[in-house]
């Protein structure tokens, strides 16, 4: 059965990449509520239990995501 090739990352989707990787605590997991699914089901995220006794959860970068990053560029604009 063929499988369907991954469309690039871009929009909305790179921006939430690129808001969980200045999160290095994690991103809040209500942001992004339509994108951060489809990132998380392409490898790119996942959402883990924060510190302490909050019960909270936020979304981390996995290594994919951090790897794909790396090629993208983790800023939109570059600092002159």
């Amino acid at each position: 059965m063929p499988t369907e090739p991954i469309a690039p990352i871009r929009g909305r989707h790179l921006e939430a990449l690129r808001a969980v990787a200045e999160n290095p605590g994690g991103l809040r997991s209500d942001a992004y509520p339509t994108v951060m699914p489809v990132l998380q089901e392409l490898g790119y995220v996942e959402e883990r239990a924060t510190r302490g006794r909050t019960g909270r959860r936020a979304w981390h970068l996995t290594r994919a995501g951090r790897e794909l990053l790396i090629v993208l560029g983790v800023r939109a604009t570059a600092d002159p």
